[in-house]
């Protein structure tokens, strides 16, 4: 009885810090994600599929460019926090069904 005891508050100890690690992750993640959002500019280039425009060569190696890396960093962020949110969830489910 007592080690049922002793393994329930041990549980509960490591689902709360689990709860405390992706909630600040989750709060770091998006406070990067507004810097980086807010670092990025607006191309106006975004109907330049739909009207035929034609691709250059800067816009084929994006990924190397600033902007690139800034899109590449918006969307690892907002894996990041998204996967954070989850799991803040199931554990904190998880933490209040004991």
């Amino acid at each position: 009885m007592l080690n049922t005891m002793i393994a329930a508050v041990a549980k509960s100890d490591v689902f709360f810090g689990f709860c405390i690690t992706f909630f600040v992750l989750m709060v770091i993640s998006s406070i990067a994600m507004i810097v980086i959002v807010i670092m990025q500019k607006g191309t106006g280039n975004d109907m330049s599929a739909i009207t035929g425009g034609t691709d250059s060569f800067f816009s084929k190696n994006r990924v190397s460019t600033f902007e690139g890396k800034l899109r590449l960093f918006t969307v690892i962020t907002a894996g990041l926090m998204l996967l954070s949110s989850i799991l803040f969830f199931v554990f904190t489910i998880l933490l209040n069904m004991q």
